[in-house]
């Protein structure tokens, strides 16, 4: 039964917006047709309705709609009046039998719409002061000196009628009949990917002409979801069927389907002009539990590893279920659970929902080396969910750590000293630099004394071998 509710609900609002009526256009006229194309409005209620400021266009173009009277004001239309629209140097009222009755209207523009009223057909649009949609008119080709008129809901071509009721206008032509309907599989659908359909057009009798055909969606509170122009100013022997439109119509929701034709001859059948539906995407069921996935770590080297001191990223693929936890960290520890980087936060607030992340993650820099080159463990913990990955940790980044110098000292429990002498504490890459050391024993005893030195940041040696330049002697006792 809701669905029907629905459908009475935009029935009615359809019914109420038609007041003003784009009620007659003239776009083929025999000369000079940028100066004598015209539209007539008509008022179809009983108050009168100021257009003022209102718009009128076609797909190109729109122009603002002026009064021609008293400062350009004279935009009232009386209850059911007529009005005709005009560019700016029209030549209609010499030209046309307009009634006195009439409103004169023009537009800011030197023709109406783009370029004018195309003789192969078009929409014509028409919006109030707010930008609200009135009425729109499609009409086809044209033939020179008749102009297109609506009459019970059809537009019918037949001599022109400035100011004048449309009932007697209409040229006769042999009588048809031509049809629309969807092509859709069912109305109710899993999901949106399930949802497609096709728009065809059909002759049932009468003859040949050609067609325009437009289709739209629609939220069941009327919100303009999709729009289609399947056809515009085609010919037809029996049927034509469109291409297959494939929207991604966003799941658990309902849509109200429309789509209509006009022809070009007397359509002796409306009622099947028209084709509508109302079709559901149920979608998914929503998945109640959370869920972190680590997607991807950034910023490794060539070798796929990072060094102690760097910050990486990392993408996250959450997705937040029925609970009222927000947080979710990230970190790197060891296997021991020994952290090695601070944690990265961020909050997610919406129940049901995906996320995709990219959170940064600063390594500590080792620089006491308390951490040896290995694997560690990336961990992604929050909304009771958690997710790990290993990454390979080795090496410093560049400029982390200070240069510092190395003392290694062996040497009897007895009195001994060392002193580092003429020490250079700036050094070039590839040059050998010499460092003056000088040994006090103050034993009575010699001792066996290994020296060597290196240049060193963390882990790394970056003078060669720390062993390569060790020297090995015997310091006498009482001797420097």
């Amino acid at each position: 039964m809701k669905p029907l509710l629905y459908l009475s609900c935009f029935i009615i609002l359809m019914h109420i917006s038609n007041g003003m009526i784009i009620n007659e256009i003239m776009a083929d006229t025999i000369a000079d047709e940028s100066l004598n194309e015209w539209v007539e409005l008509y008022n179809d209620q009983n108050v009168r309705v100021n257009v003022s400021n209102w718009i009128i266009g076609d797909d190109s173009d729109n122009d603002t709609i002026e009064g021609g009277l008293y400062n350009k004001e004279g935009t009232i239309i009386e209850a059911f009046g007529y009005a005709i629209i005009t560019d700016e140097a029209t030549r209609v009222y010499n030209n046309f039998n307009v009634s006195s009755d009439a409103v004169s209207l023009y537009i800011d523009d030197s023709s109406i719409g783009g370029y004018g009223l195309s003789n192969n057909g078009e929409t014509i649009y028409l919006y109030d002061n707010d930008e609200n949609l009135i009425d729109e008119k499609i009409y086809n080709a044209t033939t020179e000196d008749l102009s297109w008129t609506f009459v019970n809901t059809t537009l019918f071509k037949s001599n022109p009628t400035p100011g004048f009721a449309n009932d007697e206008s209409i040229i006769t032509e042999q009588g048809c009949d031509y049809a629309v309907d969807f092509i859709i599989a069912k109305t109710i659908f899993d999901n949106s990917s399930d949802f497609s359909f096709k728009i065809r057009a059909s002759k049932i009798s009468g003859s040949s002409t050609n067609f325009t055909s437009r289709a739209k969606i629609e939220d069941l509170n009327g919100k303009l979801i999709k729009e289609y122009k399947p056809f515009t100013n085609q010919s037809i022997t029996k049927q034509r069927t469109s291409t297959t439109y494939t929207p991604n119509l966003e799941e658990e929701k309902s849509y109200f389907m429309d789509s209509n034709i006009t022809v070009q001859c007397n359509d002796t059948n409306i009622e099947n002009n028209f084709d509508n539906r109302i079709i559901t995407i149920k979608g998914e069921l929503l998945q109640e539990e959370s869920s972190i996935d680590i997607a991807k770590v950034y910023d490794l080297g060539s070798d796929k590893k990072a060094k102690f001191g760097q910050t990486i990223r990392l993408k996250l693929n959450a997705y937040k279920g029925n609970t009222n936890k927000k947080n979710i960290a990230i970190w790197i520890e060891d296997k021991k659970g020994n952290r090695l980087s601070k944690q990265s936060k961020t909050n997610l607030e919406l129940k049901y929902t995906n996320y995709s992340l990219t959170l940064p993650v600063q390594i500590k820099s080792n620089c006491d080396e308390e951490f040896d080159d290995d694997d560690y463990i990336i961990i992604a913990r929050g909304l009771d969910s958690e997710d790990e990955e290993e990454v390979e940790i080795e090496d410093l980044t560049d400029s982390i750590c200070d240069v510092k110098i190395v003392q290694t000292k062996q040497f009897s429990p007895k009195k001994f000293s060392f002193d580092i002498q003429d020490f250079n504490e700036n050094i070039k890459v590839d040059k050998k630099f010499n460092t003056k050391i000088v040994l006090d024993n103050n034993n009575d005893q010699d001792i066996p004394i290994k020296l060597w030195s290196y240049v060193y940041r963390g882990p790394k040696s970056y003078s060669g071998e720390r062993e390569e330049n060790k020297k090995e002697f015997i310091l006498k006792s009482n001797s420097l």
